[in-house]
């Protein structure tokens, strides 16, 4: 039996392909950890946004923040997300 992570490290590649297959919006989403970095799901073209969450256009100075490194946040994607490559 596997535990693999299914988090990828969000990257300007996942970005470039998402909008190649017409995604708008991204919702961020804070994941549970018992490590002390932050840990920060993106959804994509997920426009309804649950209680604390953030949803930002995919054109948004926002999102190009969310690629730069930080020491203590990752912005991950579930590889479910990357699937839709074909």
């Amino acid at each position: 039996m596997k535990n693999e992570n299914p988090y990828v490290l969000f990257t300007p590649q996942i970005l470039s392909d998402w909008k190649l297959n017409g995604v708008n919006y991204i919702k961020l989403t804070e994941l549970e950890s018992d490590l002390s970095v932050n840990f920060f799901e993106l959804i994509p073209n997920s426009e309804i946004p649950d209680s604390g969450d953030t949803i930002y256009h995919i054109d948004s100075e926002d999102i190009i923040e969310l690629l730069e490194p930080l020491e203590k946040v990752k912005f991950l994607v579930h590889e479910i997300y990357l699937e839709e490559e074909s």
